[in-house]
């Protein structure tokens, strides 16, 4: 409802957000069950296929094929996992990165980095000390590790043309040497920590010794059982081609998005808001990454509250007034035309779409903490919440 008889006062829309800022124990399971399954269907069904073309046996292929009948099938393979599985599975590490995949922090860091950090050769907690520092700092090219980190792999020149966006941040970032540009850079502070770190460890449920265990652990079951079954060629060519061609591509371009060409770093305009048609927000926006704006002013809703939360939102009239939602990001989504799509939004001034440019007041400071680290430590009196990509 957008009526003004409908609007919040700020206090009410506080105590509406306030209810929605609790992980539970049970949402995420199903989810990553999901994606892990999604993930073996995949690659059964390339198996499968491959297995019909060649027979086992000496090789005697099905008539009318030739082996290499197989390579579209595995490329198509490669293109859904990085798409999908592994660039889903990397939000669920930012997820967890805000204690949000379970409501046990230990619980949360320990199949965090089982699940969704290891796979990738990260940490959580690695994660966790970079992406905290984004949120403080966000869209300060000086402070933002993120900018940083994305500045030196891609120089930001927008406004950018579509066209140019397409053959200079999406298609080119799948070559050998941009991969591993971006991968480079973001493993200074997932996997090594050059950047910035936390001031303490009190907010790392899982101490070192502890996490040296557990990581040391996964990675020799990991080598015992790839060798045990021989599966290091499945290994390979399903996880990690995938993981260095498609999959960097694909956060790239979503933090592109989400603060590339942004007017200012206010509460509502250090990002936007990603609608559009259900399966293109299910690639590039899963898991709450369509309302960047709402995450970065409330980080302790969980991805799966981040609807209703909008929701809410919009019978606040300074959110509803001043962010940009977008209707898609290659394609135009049903709403009407006056919503962009992010190519548009990338091809225009910063503040092209901004309803009350550079006069509306952006900022709802007292939802802010000078500490990353208070989240979940103590409730601010409005509602207890980090201050505001990947």
């Amino acid at each position: 409802m957008n009526t003004a008889s409908a609007d919040l006062s700020r206090r009410e829309m506080y105590a509406e957000i306030h209810k929605l800022c609790a992980a539970n124990s049970f949402t995420n399971w199903r989810i990553l069950l999901q994606e892990y399954a999604t993930y073996a269907v995949l690659v059964a069904i390339c198996l499968a296929t491959y297995h019909w073309i060649k027979p086992p046996g000496p090789w005697i292929e099905t008539p009318g094929w030739s082996k290499w009948s197989i390579l579209p099938v595995y490329l198509l393979t490669v293109l859904a996992i990085g798409l999908w599985t592994q660039n889903r599975l990397s939000c669920l590490v930012h997820e967890a990165s805000h204690f949000l995949l379970f409501k046990n922090r230990l619980l949360n860091d320990v199949a965090a980095n089982l699940l969704v950090c290891f796979p990738f050769f990260a940490k959580i907690s690695n994660y966790r000390a970079g992406h905290w520092g984004h949120h403080r700092h966000v869209n300060d090219p000086e402070n933002d590790p993120d900018l940083k980190r994305l500045g030196k792999h891609q120089a930001r020149e927008f406004p950018v043309s579509k066209l140019r966006f397409l053959w200079e941040y999406l298609f080119l970032q799948m070559l050998p040497h941009k991969a591993y540009s971006y991968l480079k850079g973001r493993a200074e502070y997932i996997a090594f920590v050059k950047g910035p770190k936390l001031k303490s460890e009190k907010n790392q449920p899982l101490k070192q010794p502890w996490m040296f265990l557990l990581r040391a652990g996964y990675y020799l079951t990991l080598v015992v059982v790839l060798t045990r079954f021989e599966w290091w060629p499945y290994y390979i060519l399903f996880w990690i081609v995938p993981m260095v061609t498609v999959y960097p591509a694909a956060l790239f371009i979503r933090e592109i998005a989400h603060h590339g060409n942004y007017p200012d770093n206010g509460d509502y305009t250090n990002s936007r808001v990603y609608e559009g048609y259900r399966f293109e927000r299910a690639v590039f926006f899963p898991f709450g990454e369509w309302n960047h704006v709402l995450h970065h002013m409330f980080p302790t809703i969980p991805h799966h509250r981040l609807r209703r939360a909008h929701q809410t939102m919009m019978r606040f009239g300074p959110y509803r007034d001043n962010v940009v939602i977008c209707d898609g990001f290659f394609f135009k989504g049903p709403l009407s035309s006056e919503y962009p799509i992010v190519l548009d939004v990338l091809a225009h001034r910063s503040h092209t779409y901004l309803r009350q440019d550079n006069k509306a007041d952006h900022k709802l400071e007292e939802i802010r903490s000078d500490n990353p680290q208070d989240s979940g430590d103590r409730k601010l009196d409005t509602v207890g919440l980090l201050p505001g990509e990947s």
